[in-house]
């Protein structure tokens, strides 16, 4: 016993400094803001240039998303419009602009939430009157919110362990020690201040994740807009089912064990533990979200299954008789092998939907942690296996050192599962390569631009966007958004920088206010001048122009 307690420590002294070295490189590396929800269009476009003043910012992404700050900045670098105008609509974001902005050169920016509860940002310029020149690279800048985000890592690793083995404890009173039962006393206290802990931890994320969706220190979390952004996140709806979560458990494990309310108050607070971790991040909010949310929910109710049985075994085995202790570890065991089949099950789904191809694990961050957190399931699995075939045996034979290394291989899992969850719960700093592949299919899906002309607007989308045959769509509008009736569309391509003469092409009509072709050639790469000639009626013909970047310099959809 004496130098069983010795050697644990040993194993914490070389497991835990890896795995939070490993996560600090990690978090000097990331990008908090890295995007999770994807700018699909912006209206006006990034480098647009337009005749007169739009009348709104408008924003659309491939899913909903929050706004935190949208704002827009004049030639004088000062607020054009109030951030507070901003508003969401479905997929996208829209900031109400002053009538009669003047001529010059104004930069959008914004920071919203994505549905995974993370920050977006980013920014785009276009000009009145004027033609904005591209950007080079953006500078890297240090992010103030980069220690909340690892704050946020360790304090979700808190919650997940202690939020699994609270509830997940409650399930083994019920279904494997019976809560009648002495060792049922003992372990209710310990239980309770797991729950206790995974409530406080669930309310300190919901500040610290308005911290980062902010962009601001760690400090601000002593400000009330970190808290106010926070429980508006995703985040802030999750930290709310698992607080009733832990409201159910503890009622559960107080209720006198005659009443049939206490049981199913345990069976309550165990599924709305594992809800809660339905309602937030990354894999929760895969797509198809029908399929991965309730996946994601199956997988954390297992998790507690193993978890929360893991400190309640080791107790058993040092208190208990050996037969009493050989015959729960029989019980748990058995319920262990559906709970674990089940856990894999969904985990392996879920990776599958997160990492998209086997290239994903060598090739991003997210790929490496995934295959991290593998050895230490693989671990956990192993000693799983060496207990079940090769203690538990013994244990029944009545020897007495059997029970010393169960416990010594258990306090391993904890260990393991310890390792499992601070590398899922680092997932939070990088973006899993489903998002990376829906950004990389962006980038070469063509691009879209919007063009005012007094109080007209064409939306141009060009795909692919590169040398070749490409397919035109023009979108006419009047000034009430509706779509504008022409009895002509001519577009004309011009290269001068190339050489090449002006390419002169009529479009088709494909519905109302929409015109295309799906056969215009452009030989070469490069930004293309483009005239857009409506003719309305006899009297009315309206010329739009505007500048395309065609093959390499294409940044796709703007």
């Amino acid at each position: 016993m004496c130098r069983g307690s010795r050697r644990r420590p040993a194993l914490w002294r070389f497991l835990l400094p890896g795995v939070f070295l490993g996560l600090l490189l990690l978090a000097g590396s990331a990008h908090p803001g890295w995007a999770h929800a994807i700018l699909m269009e912006s209206v006006p476009a990034d480098g647009a240039t337009l005749g007169s003043a739009p009348g709104e910012l408008r924003l659309r992404f491939n899913e909903p998303v929050t706004p935190i700050r949208v704002q827009l900045l004049d030639p004088q670098g000062r607020d054009a419009a109030a951030p507070e105008a901003a508003s969401a609509e479905n997929d996208g974001v829209r900031l109400a602009l002053p009538p009669g902005l003047p001529t010059g050169l104004y930069v959008a920016s914004y920071r919203v939430t994505s549905a995974d509860g993370h920050p977006v940002t980013g920014s785009f310029t276009f000009g009145i009157g004027v033609t904005p020149q591209p950007a080079g690279p953006a500078a890297e800048t240090d992010d103030p919110s980069q220690p909340a985000a690892l704050a946020g890592v360790l304090l979700r690793t808190l919650h997940y362990a202690s939020l699994l083995a609270g509830t997940g404890g409650g399930l083994f009173l019920l279904l494997v020690t019976g809560r009648w039962s002495p060792l049922g006393d003992r372990l209710k206290p310990g239980l309770c201040l797991m729950l206790l802990a995974a409530a406080l931890s669930a309310l300190l994320l919901v500040g610290t994740t308005g911290v980062v969706l902010t962009g601001r220190p760690l400090a601000d979390l002593a400000t009330g807009a970190a808290w106010s952004t926070g429980a508006a996140s995703s985040v802030g709806l999750s930290a709310g089912v698992a607080l009733l979560a832990m409201l159910c458990s503890a009622s559960g494990l107080a209720l006198d064990s005659r009443r049939a309310a206490g049981p199913a108050l345990l069976v309550a607070g165990a599924v709305l533990g594992a809800a809660s971790l339905a309602v937030t991040g990354h894999a929760a909010t895969a797509s198809p979200r029908w399929l991965s949310a309730p996946l994601v929910g199956v997988h954390g109710l297992m998790a507690a299954v193993w978890v929360g049985a893991l400190w309640p075994l080791t107790v058993a085995l040092r208190l208990e008789a050996p037969a009493e202790a050989a015959r729960l570890t029989r019980r748990f065991s058995r319920l262990a092998v559906a709970a674990v089949a089940i856990l894999l099950g969904a985990g392996g789904v879920l990776s599958v939907i997160q990492l998209g191809s086997v290239d994903a694990l060598y090739a991003t961050g997210y790929g490496w942690l995934w295959s991290a957190k593998m050895l230490a399931v693989l671990a956990l699995l192993g000693l799983a296996a060496w207990n079940k075939w090769s203690l538990t045996p013994a244990l029944d034979r009545g020897d007495g050192r059997p029970a010393s290394l169960l416990r010594r291989s258990v306090a391993l899992e904890m260990a393991a599962v310890g390792a499992a969850l601070l590398l899922t719960a680092a997932f939070a700093l990088t973006p899993p390569p489903r998002a990376l592949d829906a950004a990389g299919e962006l980038r070469h899906a063509g691009l879209s631009t919007a063009i005012v002309k007094g109080d007209h607007m064409a939306l141009v989308d060009v795909n692919p966007a590169v040398p070749g045959v490409n397919g035109v769509q023009v979108h006419l509008q009047d000034a009430q958004g509706q779509p504008l009736a022409a009895r002509e569309v001519t577009l004309e391509w011009e290269l001068p920088a190339a050489g090449v003469a002006p390419l002169r092409r009529t479009l088709s009509v494909l519905g109302p206010g929409l015109f295309g072709a799906d056969d215009v050639t452009l030989p070469l790469s490069g930004r293309w001048s483009l005239r857009l000639d409506v003719l309305v009626d006899e009297f009315d013909k309206q010329m739009f122009r505007t500048e395309l970047p065609i093959g390499s310099t294409a940044t796709g959809a703007n």
